[in-house]
């Protein structure tokens, strides 16, 4: 059997990508906060890609993965969640219909992978958290994209026994829990749904609504006994299209006690060919004046590599809808101080600031996850 070699990306200045600029006041301000900052990323890919995309496929069914601890570091992070869900795409066209068993597997060695090395743990709530940045290291919070149970609601328990304790409840299509964000007559929770999230509110296990049909998300709000979250969303009434949420679903979600956190996917949140992370700040402008700074929170859905070719090898993404080749300012995990910095130039002060990028994930996490 041929071994087959991947060359991979470089974890840190793949592409340039443009420093915040900031006054030497702010730049004050910017190493004060990073010295106290508990920085969380929600929802992110911390998952290495190979130079070619084109054979994105054949590296995945190699089950040779790694992970950008080096990107994660250079971002500033404390924590970062896992969003797992690459490995899917070996037995499947469309990520709403990923087996278990893919799933499973790359949960299983990303924990192996961690385990190997000496400024990562794995965390499972906000005490584990604080404790590894204090330890001087990088928390991994295992997570999922979406649920890839079908209908057996025992692998949520197996799941969280993983060490699992986020995941999305549905991916774009409709499944045994409920509608996706792309089906044409979107329904609600289903029946198995309503068991599902009350058996992650008994775990421990945060439900993640943004990949869920708004009348999903709606009643997984109502019916869940704890606070739900966006993890990677951004503002329909600033840019309306299939990955932003609308202002009612954000507000109800806030008003249960829930987190609403902001994506950074390139050309999700821009049509312009040269975007830049102004596009990104608009949303956190906009979510903390809707929903109240307490519960906004960082989510950027960053990949290591091309994440622009990501959506054209995987999901089809044509050339009309590619307008950019990558996101300037917050390319990867590599660029997260450059959130703080332009929260900062956005004029919000330091103590919003230390709120939005970890201190609002931490409560969260600490009244749902324990």
């Amino acid at each position: 059997m041929v071994t087959q070699i991947f060359e991979m990306v470089r974890e840190v200045g793949r592409v340039p990508s443009s420093e915040v600029p900031l006054s030497a006041a702010e730049q004050t301000r910017f190493e004060r906060i990073m010295d106290q900052a508990v920085m969380i990323d929600v929802h992110q890919h911390p998952f290495l890609l190979p130079e070619d995309m084109d054979r994105f496929i054949e590296f995945l069914r190699t089950s040779r993965y790694q992970y950008g601890y080096q990107a994660v570091e250079a971002g500033g992070w404390s924590a970062v969640t896992t969003a797992s869900a690459f490995s899917g795409f070996k037995s499947t066209t469309d990520m709403s219909f990923m087996e278990y068993e893919d799933i499973a597997a790359e949960v299983g060695g990303m924990l192996a992978d961690v385990a190997t090395q000496d400024n990562i743990v794995r965390v499972g709530n906000a005490d584990e958290i604080l404790a590894a940045r204090q330890q001087g290291k990088i928390g991994f919070l295992p997570t999922l994209e979406h649920l890839a149970i079908g209908n057996r609601i025992e692998r949520v328990d197996a799941l969280f026994g993983m060490g699992v304790r986020l995941a999305g409840i549905t991916y774009n299509r409709r499944n045994f829990i409920g509608d996706g964000q792309t089906e044409r007559n979107p329904g609600g929770l289903s029946n198995f749904g309503v068991e599902v999230v009350h058996r992650m509110n008994d775990l421990g296990m945060a439900v993640d609504l943004s990949h869920a049909s708004t009348p999903t998300a709606m009643d997984a709000i109502e019916v869940s006994r704890a606070p739900t979250v966006f993890s990677h969303n951004a503002s329909y009434t600033l840019r309306p299209n299939g990955r932003t949420r609308r202002d009612e679903e954000l507000v109800a979600c806030a008003r249960n006690g829930g987190l609403v956190c902001i994506t950074a996917v390139p050309n999700s949140l821009s049509d312009d060919p040269e975007q830049d992370i102004e596009c990104v700040l608009d949303h956190y402008d906009y979510m903390v004046n809707l929903v109240g700074v307490d519960h906004v929170g960082i989510g950027t859905d960053t990949t290591v590599g091309d994440h622009v070719a990501f959506h054209r090898v995987l999901l089809g993404r044509g050339p009309d809808q590619l307008p950019a080749p990558y996101l300037n300012g917050l390319e990867s995990p590599a660029d997260g101080k450059n959130i703080v910095r332009g929260l900062i130039r956005r004029g919000h002060c330091d103590e919003d600031v230390l709120k939005i990028v970890g201190g609002n994930a931490l409560d969260y996490f600490r009244r749902v996850i324990g």
